[in-house]
């Protein structure tokens, strides 16, 4: 029936073009000026309810490029289509808009020192493997130039499906045309870019306009395409795909509440029901489109490899049932950071496959003069190797409060180089981490450098192949606050083990406190206009100011952070355990410190509460018990790990929320609508497509990485073609082009070890 329909497709697109190609081009309605947009990223709103007299609704309006079998979206230029956009790195400058004649102008004020130091883009289109196409342009120039064309892979190497380089023009308009067949697999969300950036035969260019208009993909021939298929076919019942504790509660997800009343647990080994229980409930879950059903096998506890199994639900994923079944993926996912460190070797025996000599260890830039600093070390922080401090201190923080509110669970023997040497292994990887903190704090202000990176994201290489220089980012109050806060926890934390480097910690939190209340009103960091990397911009930061004073108090018991902090405005401070707001971080600090003054004890408690009450509401009202709501944003599955340790948090100092939080790690574990375990290496659905530099360029994906997951937001060109129209939970594609859904961070692991690790010590 699926090749019927794709059969189906393609003739349709045949039709469509071989009638497209007959008609004569319409006029062009006055077009709508201005620079392009991204996808929107609002929240999907309610549908109008419909009058009790409705109207017969008109036909859809239907584009010219439609009428005519053009697929590029917007490619005639009656308007400027979000799909159109411009990317600019190495010294390249320049932007786009529409004129009154309704064409695109690119207006070039530098060419940079790269054929991709401009580059005019589209998104939105799909090309289908073994089919042919055409493409198509009207351009000019101002000055004599050349460029290129490509279609091409939209992540990973970037590579091109078509290209023609060297393409000279002029003044005078010129239509060019070629056709190409597409050899590779069907990509569902491909770009078209045109190259004006700085090409050799030109040399450097003085500033001048390009004209673009009529640009067309035109599918030629399709009897031979392959349409490609980027569904999963998913259980409908859904588990933790990891396994479950003996004494654990079990919970089975069904999909659809009306197909089955009762199901079994199998044995794998015998083929055996063990079990037989009743499908109950029924929970609507507009998250993710569905209404739900349970069935509770909590009684199974004989350890052994099963199955759910019901009658037209038909099987879920196996799982097991063991003592311990959650130890390798908890080793795994602190163990992640060791392989991402930055500036050092990272030996076979330790490392694997994931091997390499040491990277970026040359001096830095301090960004805007010719001073140079050594800022080695730490950890790269996602996909990319820029080195963060804000979400590298929100790593490293929970790393240290996972040792410090469960030390049983950890042990010295994870398989770094620091194993064996009579120090818990988390606190040493956490220490490298610190030590390279400290590098990024100025000796004679006390601020903290933002970060540190190249000027653009490095190719999908090796970290120890980049040879771009390195540029250290201005200091910042958001990540000299972070610094502070993480410096005063690891005052206290390693103090049994190391009293010479705990003290260091104290006093660089000290200074960092000193220059962050001299500097209140010093405004957020934004990237300078030739950096492209991460910008971790943070325009709020008495949440920092907060957490830092609770944290040097809860160290030090220091009466004079006390005053400080009840003079603090806690209704300004942004709420969250996260890289931005991190306020939930101080309020722990606090509620958990020796002595509290009782008035403020009660602000603290109160704004903990808020934000538990709305954890506890959305976990109640969703079917998967997914504590989101009805908005996934991008790293959404770090949120559900962050309210995880929220619950756990509450534990320390209130009611027991355990069961909850479980349920967080059930569902980041498989127990979700997409079915995906999304711990990379564990379960049987698995990311493979991560959007992390050293797996795509080994072509082997990394265990124990947790990906970003569900983002309705469609925040990438990949994204934004094939989930268009899902909700929101389903919002996750398993795709190296899908950095929004698809890219690790080390901040999206460090809540993981710690909800991995409180859960563990139970």
């Amino acid at each position: 029936m699926k090749k019927f329909w794709a059969l189906l497709l393609i003739l349709c697109l045949v039709f469509t073009t071989m009638t497209a190609c007959n008609k004569n081009k319409k006029n062009k309605q006055q077009p709508t000026a201005g620079q392009p947009t991204t996808a929107a990223t609002a929240a999907p709103t309610k549908a109008p309810e419909p009058t009790k007299e409705a109207k017969p609704t008109e036909p859809p309006m239907v584009s010219e490029e439609e009428e005519r079998g053009n697929l590029m979206p917007g490619g005639y230029f009656n308007q400027l289509s979000p799909k159109w956009g411009t990317y600019t790195e190495s010294g390249g400058d320049g932007k786009i808009a529409l004129n009154t004649k309704g064409q695109l102008e690119v207006t070039i004020n530098s060419t940079g020192s790269v054929k991709h130091a401009i580059q005019v883009y589209c998104d939105g289109f799909k090309v289908l493997q073994n089919a042919v196409y055409k493409v198509a342009f009207d351009i000019s120039s101002t000055a004599a130039r050349t460029m290129e064309w490509r279609v091409q892979l939209n992540g990973g190497d970037y590579h091109a499906y078509a290209t023609e380089e060297n393409i000279a023009i002029t003044a005078e308009t010129m239509h060019y045309e070629n056709t190409f067949t597409m050899t590779e697999a069907s990509d569902p969300a491909p770009r078209f870019c045109l190259n004006l950036g700085f090409h050799e035969a030109d040399g450097k260019l003085p500033a001048h306009t390009v004209t673009v208009d009529n640009v067309e993909l035109i599918l030629l021939d399709a009897s031979k395409a392959e349409v490609s298929n980027t569904e999963d076919e998913v259980p409908s019942i859904n588990i933790n795909q990891v396994g479950y504790r003996t004494d654990d509660k079990k919970t089975a997800i069904f999909r659809d509440s009306s197909l089955d009343t009762t199901f079994e647990v199998v044995d794998v080994k015998t083929g055996k029901a063990v079990f037989s229980g009743k499908v109950s409930g029924s929970v609507n879950t507009p998250s993710a489109g569905e209404t739900v059903a349970y069935g509770d096998f909590t009684e199974v506890t004989a350890p052994g490899t099963y199955k759910i199994v019901a009658a037209n639900s038909g099987e879920s994923y196996e799982f097991v049932i063991a003592d311990k079944p959650y130890d390798k993926a908890f080793a795994d996912a602190l163990k992640m950071l060791y392989l991402m460190r930055c500036g050092s070797e990272l030996e076979d025996k330790f490392a694997g496959d994931f091997a390499h000599e040491a990277c970026h260890t040359q001096p830095a830039t301090i960004y805007g003069t010719n001073k140079t600093k050594d800022v080695s070390g730490g950890w790269h922080d996602a996909g990319d190797y820029g080195r963060y401090v804000v979400p590298g201190v929100k790593a490293a923080a929970d790393l240290l409060l996972a040792y410090e509110d469960y030390s049983s669970v950890f042990n010295d023997k994870l398989g770094i180089p620091e194993s064996g040497n009579g120090i818990p292994d988390v606190l040493d990887e956490a220490k490298y981490e610190l030590e390279w903190l400290f590098k990024m704090q100025d000796e004679a202000s006390g601020g903290v450098y933002h970060k540190v990176t190249g000027l653009n994201f490095d190719g999908m290489i090796m970290p120890e192949e980049v040879k771009a220089d390195l540029y250290i980012l201005p200091v910042s109050n958001a990540a000299t606050g972070a610094f502070a806060s993480v410096m005063a926890m690891a005052a206290r934390i390693y103090e049994p083990f190391d009293a010479a480097f705990a003290k260091e910690c104290l006093a660089a939190a000290k200074t960092a406190l000193s220059y962050l209340e001299s500097n209140a009103n010093k405004s957020g960091f934004k990237n300078p206009k030739d950096v492209s990397t991460g910008e971790y911009g943070d325009e709020n930061s008495p949440d920092e100011v907060f957490w830092a004073l609770s944290e040097l108090y809860k160290t030090t018991g220091d009466s004079s952070y006390h005053e400080k902090l009840k003079a603090l405005d806690m209704t300004s401070l942004d709420n969250g355990l996260g890289w931005q707001a991190v306020s939930l971080y101080g309020c722990y600090a606090y509620l958990t410190s020796e002595k509290t003054d009782a008035t403020l004890k009660n602000k603290i408690q109160d704004k903990f509460n808020t934000y538990l009450a709305s954890v506890e509401k959305n976990i109640k009202a969703d079917g998967y018990f997914s504590a989101m709501g009805d908005v996934y944003p991008w790293g959404s599955n770090m949120t559900l790990a962050n309210n995880g340790m929220v619950l756990l948090m509450a534990g320390r100092f209130s009611e027991n929320k355990d069961d909850l939080a479980k349920k967080q790690m059930d569902y980041l574990l498989g127990a979700n609508s997409t079915s995906y375990c999304f711990v990379t290496g564990y379960g049987t659905l698995t990311p493979n497509g991560t959007h992390h530099r050293p797996s795509i360029a080994l072509g082997t994906t990394m265990k124990g990485m947790l990906v970003g997951g569900a983002n309705s937001n469609l925040e990438d060109p990949y994204a934004q073609n094939v989930l268009e129209g899902k909700p929101p939970a389903k919002c996750y594609v398993d795709n190296l082009q899908s950095y929004s859904c698809n890219e690790i961070t080390i901040y999206w692991n460090s809540p993981l070890v710690y909800l991995m690790a409180g859960l563990l010590s139970e």
